[in-house]
């Protein structure tokens, strides 16, 4: 336990020092998130889950969490702590997000702070992460897995900035669903109930655009920036280097260029 208190402390000293860092615009988390829904069930996890609940649970973790459950393909049965289960971890990584922004606008409050997440909010309780609004009731829409309370640990109230992975194939640009780059953008948009500034944007190195012809991955790429800085508040992309790699960054220029000339038209 103090060893864990002490990794939090440093963490938190390392937020401070880059806050203080002169002429820094920005910090962007990434990776605040558990490492799917089979980490964490050690004792440490057990006994703070034990202490937010006020009891003791008979059975950990079976009454928590069937062996073999995997994030988007949930059993219709659920263990009897499933939820809350779900319910906690989301405040764990709510009240660390609380913190580091605590302790990075004690040093300065003209930065902007925010975090990198993955789009694909119905399935992203798996790891541990509620990044919508406070004021968006979860349990609404996901009602097999959120409890009424989970929608309390929304953390887009305390960002500047959210950096969402819309990281559709290249073939699904546009659309109003998940994974499509458009709908993930769209679908994050209406989640932040305005909280926070909302940036969008493909991965164009990885998976499908890896493997896609040319053609089609070149075309995508200038449909990105059009799909999602018309559909939240900017556009991003991960990363530059497969651009650079592929001498692609002219696809990127024609969406810029194409939204800027659509200002004055």
């Amino acid at each position: 336990m103090q060893n864990s208190l002490t990794r939090s402390m440093k963490r938190y000293d390392l937020l401070e020092n880059l806050a203080a860092y002169q002429d820094l615009d920005g910090i962007i988390l990434d990776r605040g998130r558990f490492d799917e829904l089979n980490s964490d069930f050690s004792p440490y996890s057990e006994a703070k889950f034990e202490e937010y609940l006020g009891y003791s649970i008979q059975s950990f973790p079976a009454d928590v969490m069937a062996a073999g459950t995997v994030t988007g393909s949930l059993p219709s049965t659920l263990p009897p702590y499933f939820k809350l289960w779900l319910e906690f971890r989301a405040r764990t990584i709510h009240n660390f997000m609380e913190k580091a922004r605590t302790r990075v606008k004690a040093v300065n409050t003209d930065i902007s702070f925010g975090v990198y997440v993955g789009g694909w909010y119905a399935s992203y309780y798996g790891v541990g992460v509620n990044w919508a609004s406070p004021d968006y009731n979860t349990s609404n829409d996901y009602s097999q897995w959120a409890t009424l309370k989970y929608k309390d640990y929304g953390y887009a109230d305390l960002l500047d900035v959210i950096l969402i992975g819309a990281y559709a194939s290249p073939t699904r640009v546009y659309g109003t669903s998940e994974w499509t780059i458009q709908g993930f953008c769209i679908k994050a948009m209406e989640k932040m109930k305005g909280d926070t500034k909302v940036v969008g944007g493909p991965d164009v190195g990885n998976g499908d655009w890896a493997t896609s012809s040319d053609n089609v991955v070149n075309q995508a790429i200038t449909q990105s920036v059009d799909a999602a800085i018309n559909s939240c508040d900017g556009y991003f992309l991960f990363d530059m280097i497969h651009l650079k790699k592929k001498n692609q960054w002219q696809y990127v220029k024609t969406g810029i260029d194409d939204y800027l000339e659509s200002f004055e038209n």
